[in-house]
């Protein structure tokens, strides 16, 4: 009986952090970073274009958001750059978007190209630690001094995370647990942000 209540709470949480508390989550982390119109910003494994859209719905026409993928459905279910692209056009933002197919440890991008890079959910997925940290140093190196980088995942990496920017000199502004709204399964599996600024 216990075991069964156990795994109804589990169900019901991970249902609710799917279909609502993690596009709250989203909401609420646009909202903090103070987007501007005019900026460059790039949302690495943007996967279907939750928190794309929502960084690209804050910026004008000459602000752009780039999403970039490998577009794997083992990563995420009907994860394709054509899934990504109807959803952005569903909210007319196909001006404001551009889609790249690409990996995160070997950016195409140049140096100090984006005002606000942001992955969600994704970082986790690179399971090697060397690799996970070199998408990180790239994300670094694309981001402008003065930048901010945002990491939003699950998974026990939110040390490695931390200790990665502050290698590189990034400042620290927020290194927190996201609620309830990011529990998986339970508090035990929980979603955390990460945001460092470029000096």
């Amino acid at each position: 009986m216990i075991a069964a209540g156990i795994v109804f709470v589990e169900g019901g949480l991970f249902l609710h952090t799917t279909i609502r508390g993690k596009y709250r989550l989203f909401d609420q982390v646009i909202e903090r970073l103070g987007v501007q119109a005019t900026d460059q910003g790039l949302d690495l494994g943007c996967g279907r274009g939750a928190l794309l859209t929502r960084l690209a719905g804050r910026l004008n026409p000459v602000g752009q958001a780039v999403g970039l993928d490998l577009w794997h459905s083992r990563d995420q279910s009907h994860n394709a750059a054509a899934v990504t692209e109807r959803n952005v056009a569903a909210l007319q933002l196909t001006y404001r978007v551009k889609l790249v197919t690409g990996d995160m440890v070997a950016l195409p991008f140049q140096d100090e190209q984006f005002d606000v890079i942001t992955t969600s959910f994704a970082l986790h997925n690179i399971h090697d630690v060397q690799q996970r940290q070199r998408a990180l140093q790239e994300a670094m190196r694309v981001l402008k001094p003065g930048g901010q980088l945002v990491i939003i995942d699950t998974g026990h990496h939110a040390a490695e995370y931390r200790q990665v920017l502050g290698a590189a000199h990034l400042d620290i502004r927020e290194a927190r647990s996201l609620g309830i709204n990011g529990w998986w399964t339970g508090p035990w599996m929980n979603s955390y942000l990460v945001r460092g600024v470029k000096q």
